[in-house]
């Protein structure tokens, strides 16, 4: 059994992977990207919305699916309202009543190692699920077995009626590590409507038994690393611990932070992209956090959660870490000009008297109090639409922050009419605009927010809306209502976890480290090389066919006119270029590069620092274009491998989408690090495109295999020359949307 409470799993879905994820139970579940309740204002609009208790002004609650989240042993939710919120809202009656959820989960198992002692696995079986009937077994279907060094094979069984014995996890320990553990997982090509089940039967031993070890034998009982079957934290605990230990993890954000997000947290994120900072080479200190809030000004709850917010953001000392952008979701768009009184808006909609709302029991004014609000009941229900028009025009200023918070406060305190053209104005001056030109400017923005506000209007029925997101990988949650400062500093904690689990810091040139942001550890490209626990083959394992092509005709027939085109989508070549810039900025000034197998665009970011940026390539019109080089080298690889440059030439150098079409690749290698300096670095980035007829048989043969073309590149490191490199990294920047990019690094020994 891996360490799963300690150790990433491997996840899939990735080309090339082949692994079918293996969920443990059989009914669909509704993907859960929301985190707990709250108390939320239902909008008012022409389209049928969901029903959340009242509208407007009034309280309402907000049952939305709810993400796993920790829960501590008294049982209290760190997502759910405050004690003294939920207290005051239940007494309200029924109507009001909070609802506890229970989350909604899905256990996703990747790669699964029973820790019981023994299993049989009997075969398996399919049947139609509407008719009930067995059909045959799907083509490609089976079990998968791993070994220590990440090799996966299937299982090859001539007799179909043969029963596998497997020794569990615990066994390994057990035995010293005579026996060893394996990872297995399901491949189940099935169409839709079509059943899986298996036979099989497990040995437990009693829930107190203690995992221990043969004296003397505890190191050779455990493993190492990504792979590991057991680490030595499954020494010396119980049954009954590694199995809660499992559960925690699989319900935790290492393990489901592919898995996590909702239709609506995709569609939200794509809609509204993440503006990111740029960052020095070494390891962030802190992650920076993107909150997009979709709401009305007007909402009395978004007001009172966002100071909620604020206040878990002081407290966690994040003030430089946390960018809050508003976007509009009117509460009822059709509000007449002239507004209408809350006392009369109140009694219409919900029957509260006027003495009721203006008393201290009132809730919003207890809430708003606990909040740092003083909730002023003489204030206007008004159309915000002209207000939101400024706030854009905020945006485009810097100052929407700043312009929000002065609205609210003159709005919910002061009880200012702030659909008032002079009131917008007087607002405009306080954030240091210029309020002419800023009423101009909303009155230009008038269609855009009317656009933004149908666009967002179809996927949500309440507001607020908040989509929290760590701006290096795009992880985070969305989730709705009112929410207490310690429910935030909770959700704020959880968006920082989700970050940590991207980026990865690499060994870059001349012993500088490297922080790529978008890298994700997680994936089968990133834990290629380390799976195989310093494993390398003794000898060049590939034969001279394997670099046999279906067009074998001379390479400049094929480039003898430019292609002017792109070979990836904008959002992947953007990930390459910010990789690029990661390591250009860990070199010193004056640094030399080399782009082999260069085309009219390098890919590469700003390069005033650099003193020599030499471009290889095979044709001369693609190569004059190429802006960033200072010099330029006309040359087929394939036939002539001795490049023109002198030892010890260049700090890095970099082959892109095009290591596919080498057909000496150890010779190229060599050479490549004979020009690199001492501790220079080479950079190879590949993905699942390429132009198939020249791509070398060994690559051809399989397309879309990241983690197999990973191992090959390394291959083409570690024997050429033989012991020439070091430091050699497998990761990838692939972006969420958009084609994979995946990069191997090595490191001349200095």
């Amino acid at each position: 059994m891996p360490a799963t409470h300690a150790t990433p799993v491997k996840t899939a879905g990735h080309a090339g992977d082949g692994l079918a994820s293996m969920r443990t139970h059989a009914t669909p579940v509704k993907t859960a990207g929301h985190a707990g309740d709250g108390l939320a204002s239902m909008r008012t609009h022409a389209t049928p919305v969901k029903t959340a208790g009242h509208a407007g002004d009034g309280m309402a609650t907000m049952q939305t699916p709810s993400a796993p989240v920790k829960t501590s042993s008294s049982g209290y939710n760190p997502l759910e309202l405050s004690s003294s919120l939920a207290g005051s809202l239940s007494s309200q009656g029924s109507d009001d009543a909070v609802p506890v959820s229970q989350p909604e989960t899905d256990y996703w198992l990747p790669w699964h190692v029973d820790s019981n002692f023994v299993t049989i696995l009997h075969k398996e079986m399919y049947a139609s699920e509407s008719t009930g009937e067995f059909i045959s077994e799907p083509p490609g279907s089976g079990l998968m077995f791993m070994n220590e060094v990440g090799e996966t094979t299937m299982l090859d069984c001539s007799d179909p009626n043969t029963m596998l014995l497997q020794m569990g996890a615990f066994a390994q320990i057990y035995t010293g590590g005579k026996l060893k553990a394996c990872r297995h997982a399901v491949l189940n090509p099935v169409k839709p409507g079509v059943a899986r089940f298996n036979y099989c039967n497990f040995w437990y031993v009693p829930w107190d038994t203690l995992c221990t070890a043969p004296e003397g034998m505890e190191a050779t009982a455990v493993n190492q690393g990504w792979n590991a079957m057991m680490d030595e934290s499954y020494l010396n605990i119980t049954m009954k611990q590694s199995f809660t230990a499992f559960r925690q993890f699989m319900v935790s954000p290492e393990a489901r932070v592919q898995f996590s997000d909702s239709q609506r947290f995709k569609e939200l994120s794509a809609i509204l992209p993440i503006v990111r900072k740029q960052g020095d080479a070494g390891a962030p200190t802190m992650p920076n956090i993107q909150v997009d809030l979709l709401t009305d000004v007007r909402c009395p709850f978004s007001f009172i959660s966002q100071m909620n917010l604020q206040n878990a953001i002081q407290n966690l000392g994040l003030q430089d870490n946390v960018v809050v952008r508003y976007h509009p979701v009117f509460l009822n768009p059709n509000v007449p000009k002239e507004g209408e009184s809350l006392d009369d808006y109140l009694w219409r909609e919900f029957g509260y008297t006027k003495e009721y709302a203006h008393s201290e029991d009132y809730p919003l004014r207890r809430y708003g109090r606990e909040a740092g609000v003083e909730m002023n009941p003489h204030r206007r229900v008004v159309n915000t639409f002209d207000a939101f028009c400024l706030i854009e025009a905020a945006q485009e200023e810097g100052v929407q922050h700043e312009l929000v918070q002065t609205l609210s406060r003159w709005y919910f305190e002061e009880a200012k009419d702030i659909s008032d053209v002079a009131v917008l104005r007087a607002a405009a001056l306080h954030v240091g605009l210029d309020a002419e030109r800023a009423l101009q400017r909303s009155s230009e923005l008038q269609g855009t927010v009317q656009e933004r506000y149908e666009e967002f209007s179809a996927m949500l029925g309440e507001v607020p809306h908040f989509l929290l997101r760590e701006q290096a990988s795009g992880n985070g949650l969305e989730l709705g209502g009112l929410r207490s400062v310690e429910a935030w500093e909770q959700v704020l904690q959880q968006v920082m976890e989700r970050g940590q689990f991207m980026g990865m810091t690499i060994d870059g040139p001349h012993g500088q480290k490297v922080r790529v942001d978008r890298a994700n550890p997680f994936t089968p490209v990133s834990h290629a090389l380390p799976a195989q626990h310093g494993w390398t083959p003794t000898a060049w394992p590939y034969q001279e066919e394997d670099f046999s092509r279906m067009d074998e005709r001379p390479d400049d027939l094929m480039y003898s006119e430019p292609r002017l085109a792109e070979h990836l989508d904008l959002s992947s070549l953007q990930t390459l270029t910010e990789t690029y810039e990661a390591i250009f900025q860990a070199c010193p000034d004056g640094f030399s590069v080399l782009d082999l197998c260069s085309s009219w665009n390098s890919h590469y970011p700003n390069m005033d620092r650099a003193s020599k940026v030499a471009v290889h390539g095979l044709n001369a019109v693609e190569l004059e274009m190429n802006e960033v080089a200072t010099e330029r080298h006309i040359q087929d690889l394939n036939l002539d491998q001795k490049l023109p440059w002198a030892d010890n030439s260049f700090d890095v150098a970099t082959l892109a989408l095009s290591i596919q079409y080498l057909t000496k690749p150890r010779e190229v290698f060599a050479e490549l690090q004979r020009v690199l300096k001492p501790g220079g670095m080479a950079v190879v980035a590949f993905s699942h495109r390429s132009f198939i007829e020249k791509a070398v048989r060994l690559w051809a043969s399989e397309p879309d295999d990241g983690e197999g073309h990973a191992h090959v590149v390394c291959r083409y490191f570690q024997h050429g020359p033989e012991n020439g490199w070091e430091k050699i990294k497998t990761m990838d920047v692939s972006p969420r949307h958009g084609d994979p990019v995946w990069i191997v690094t090595a490191v001349k020994p200095m």
